[in-house]
């Protein structure tokens, strides 16, 4: 019984471990326990942890740190020079090594003490002070020293300043800003991070920011560099020379391209990840303040060669741009890290063990709660949900695609025989305008410009014709679908919708599409709205565009455009009309260099004009256009 074994002499660390056996029956005061036992103090957790600045430069910081409990301090040094044994003492106090709750934090200040220990204290970098701060899971604050504020701000992760950016041509919102000065923290500190703000929330303005920013303030003169899918080239070129004067872009990409040998103060270098893993050596010749992965979701596989090429790149500090969750692989996590905090996971082997298989063969969640705070300081994701109040209604964004070189060919045959007689008939002020054979003239290149398999007829070609608008769409739809939300997409095109169904099917997405020939649209309608894993909704223009509501959606897609604008918003007001509670992001696809890019300047111009103007997509429509207008249209082609 207990009073027998109170009589065999204990000692070290018997004594805490006999009083953590016995907790209860010592509590319960029932029996006479000595003093020295019944008194005993064993600390099982911290309080906070506190640190001494002793130093502090570029690249390090020199601290010591303290483990407090209630009034009790006791230097974390003192704790792992003699943690062979579970219970420690330290001026006058028991602790627990062995408990959970610290176990993993010595751990890790273990590996740091034995690699990092200097007559100063620590020698840490910043990202080492930060990931040990995560692993802490109570407040680490600097209590002394000569460099203590700076140290907090550190641990706060408080940008130096939030820069005034008089060299932007456009405002941020409250939570661009707020991402603004994340990423400017991390720029300034050497860091990398993960930008994973949903789709329409505005990424690439926040990267723009940061470049200005880099400027103005830190008068940066290495150039940057924007590696991206090949659809978001033109996104990117646009956007910057919109937005962003004090950044010059420069397109690095197609057959003919060239890079000059030098590059500095301003240039953004906008390529491919194609060109990335062609051009490595080429691209390693340059030192880069900022390379920033848009869509980095296309570096996930580490074994990939386009991967290794990032890897390569001579970069101060890598961001990953994604509108996508990340946690959804450990080992895809891990990877993106490696690229953009190479180090901070550890090795692999490492990684493995401590989080992988605990996590994703055993659904261990105090190691999944530990790996989130590990990687929170780095990485930043807000819903549309999350910032709805600062977020306009509804988000206009016009992506611009190129032609593929098949559409490119077919597009010159499409114009060869018929655009000149055209030009001189509109030219000749005597002459009728032949509305009906313009308009068969423009619906062809319409659809070139959508995708070549829609010109022959054969939509079950899709996958066998290359069209850059086509990839666009795969690439919104994918990034949508991965964040969670449910898409409208409008075509006037039934084959372009055909295409679309044959597509979705092949990749597993549930749709519902709606046309003409619909019978039952009240049950397409409810399922589209109802059933969670109905995710695409696809109508045409003409059948969808009035009179139904698609407020279950938050993301719209009209892959083409036609003049009429009033008839295209309110195809919108089908997803953003009473009833939504999201805000609304909608695509609207444009082709470089074709008609398509003249029709989306001519609506934007004529818009006010055309709004009372809802008309059949025919030769009718054309006649809101005068004689100079429609010369305008078939100029250059």
């Amino acid at each position: 019984n207990l009073g027998t074994i109170t009589k065999r002499v204990l000692s070290g660390e018997e004594v805490p471990a006999f009083a953590l056996q016995y907790k209860t029956e010592i509590e319960s005061g029932c029996y006479d326990i000595d003093p020295e036992i019944k008194d005993l103090k064993v600390v099982y957790a911290p309080d906070k942890l506190s640190l001494e600045a002793n130093a502090l430069d570029r690249d390090w910081c020199y601290l010591s740190f303290h483990y407090q409990a209630g009034e009790t301090d006791i230097p974390l040094a003192d704790l792992i020079k003699e943690r062979s044994a579970r219970f420690v003492k330290s001026n006058g106090v028991w602790v627990d090594t062995k408990d959970e709750r610290i176990e993993s934090l010595l751990n890790t200040y273990e590996d740091l003490y034995n690699s990092c220990n200097t007559d100063e204290g620590l020698k840490l970098s910043r990202m080492a002070l930060l990931k040990f701060a995560a692993i802490s899971s109570v407040e680490l604050r600097a209590e002394n020293g000569e460099f203590a504020d700076d140290i907090n701000a550190l641990l706060e992760m408080r940008p130096p300043r939030l820069p005034e950016l008089k060299a932007m041509n456009c405002s941020l919102r409250h939570y661009q800003e707020t991402g603004l000065g994340w990423l400017y923290f991390l720029t300034v500190n050497k860091l990398g991070g993960l930008l994973c703000d949903d789709m329409g929330l505005g990424k690439t303005h926040q990267t723009m920011a940061l470049m200005t920013a880099l400027i103005e303030e830190e008068n940066e003169e290495r150039p940057f560099l924007v590696v991206c899918p090949t659809t978001v080239l033109s996104h990117w070129e646009n956007k910057i020379k919109a937005f962003a004067p004090a950044l010059n872009p420069i397109v690095y990409h197609g057959t003919e391209r060239e890079l000059e040998d030098h590059h500095g103060k301003g240039d953004v270098i906008l390529t491919s990840y194609g060109i990335l893993r062609r051009d490595t050596e080429k691209l390693k010749e340059y030192e880069f303040a900022v390379v920033a992965y848009d869509e980095i979701q296309y570096l996930k596989n580490n074994k990939t060669k386009s991967y290794r090429a990032a890897r390569s790149l001579n970069v101060g500090v890598s961001i990953g741009l994604t509108g996508t969750p990340i946690e959804n692989s450990l080992v895809e996590l891990k990877s993106l890290f490696d690229l953009v905090l190479p180090g901070y996971l550890g090795r692999d082997a490492e990684f493995k063990r401590e989080y992988l298989k605990p996590i994703e063969e055993f659904g261990d969640k105090r190691r999944r709660a530990l790996l989130h705070r590990i990687i929170e300081p780095f990485t930043l994701r807000r819903l549309k949900d999350a910032v709805l109040d600062e977020l306009p209604p509804k988000i206009e964004d016009i992506r611009m695609c190129k032609l593929s070189k098949e559409q490119a060919a077919l597009y010159k045959k499409s114009i060869a025989s018929q655009a000149q007689s055209l030009k001189e008939t509109l030219q000749n002020s005597d002459e009728k305008i032949p509305y009906m054979h313009i308009f068969a003239l423009l619906d062809m290149l319409k659809q070139v410009c959508n995708h070549p398999a829609l010109v022959e007829k054969k939509p079950e070609n899709y996958d066998k014709r290359e069209s850059g608008k086509w990839e666009l769409f795969k690439e919104i739809m994918h990034e949508a679908l991965d964040s969670g939300h449910k898409v409208v997409v409008f075509s006037q095109y039934l084959g372009m919708i055909d295409m679309m169904k044959r597509y979705l099917a092949r990749e597993g997405v549930e749709c519902v599409s709606l046309t003409g020939s619909t019978t039952n649209r009240g049950e397409v309608i409810r399922r589209f709205n109802e059933d969670e894993d109905c995710r695409v909704f696809i109508g045409s223009l003409k059948a969808s565009g009035t009179g139904i509501d698609l407020v279950s959606a938050s993301i719209v897609i009209h892959y083409d455009r036609w003049w009429n604008a009033a008839k295209e918003d309110q195809a919108t007001d089908r997803v953003h009309r009473i009833g939504q509670t999201r805000g609304v992001q909608v695509f609207k696809f444009v082709t470089e260099g074709t008609l398509e890019e003249k029709i989306s300047a001519i609506i934007d111009r004529k818009r006010k004009l055309m709004n009372d103007i809802v008309q059949e997509d025919s030769g009718d429509s054309l006649k809101s256009f005068d004689r100079n207008e429609l010369l305008e249209l078939l100029r250059d082609l």
